[in-house]
């Protein structure tokens, strides 16, 4: 007679729930609790083009820096204060800081390097460095 892993092993149904509820949590959130937004980075010959979804923040609130070829950008969504008046029924809004690293296999050209936000989506655009050619021809002397 066969028995379903349910019946053997009831608690394993519970042990996958749990694992995969850690999996979407540490995708959503950094070691430091802060929330990683979603991105998508694209590449072509000159550049990489990276967007970061960033809803609900304002542009003034946006820090990008880049070290040694490692992106970083940091925000903060502040929430606002309730009057005495008012009590929250029910809120799912993230509140609290973003931040999202991404390091570049190639260096980055710092000089070369443009961010636009725009409807909740921040666009950072970072050119490669030109890659000095050198020369494939090599003497070689008679002895």
């Amino acid at each position: 007679m066969r028995f379903s892993i349910m019946e053997r092993e009831p608690e394993y149904l519970f042990d996958v729930v749990r694992r995969d509820l850690e999996r979407l949590a540490n995708r959503s959130y950094s070691q430091q609790g802060k929330f990683r937004p979603c991105c998508e980075i694209k590449e072509n010959e000159k550049e990489y083009s990276l967007k970061v979804q960033l809803p609900g923040i304002e542009k003034d609130d946006i820090d990008i820096e880049l070290a040694d070829n490692v992106l970083t950008i940091r925000a903060e969504i502040k929430q606002e204060e309730m009057k005495d008046d008012e009590k929250m029924h029910m809120s799912e809004i993230a509140y609290g800081e973003y931040e999202k690293s991404v390091e570049f296999p190639e260096e980055i050209d710092a000089e070369n390097c443009t961010s636009e936000y725009k409807n909740g989506i921040l666009t950072v655009t970072l050119g490669k460095k030109a890659e000095e050619k050198k020369s494939t021809v090599q003497k070689i002397s008679v002895k």
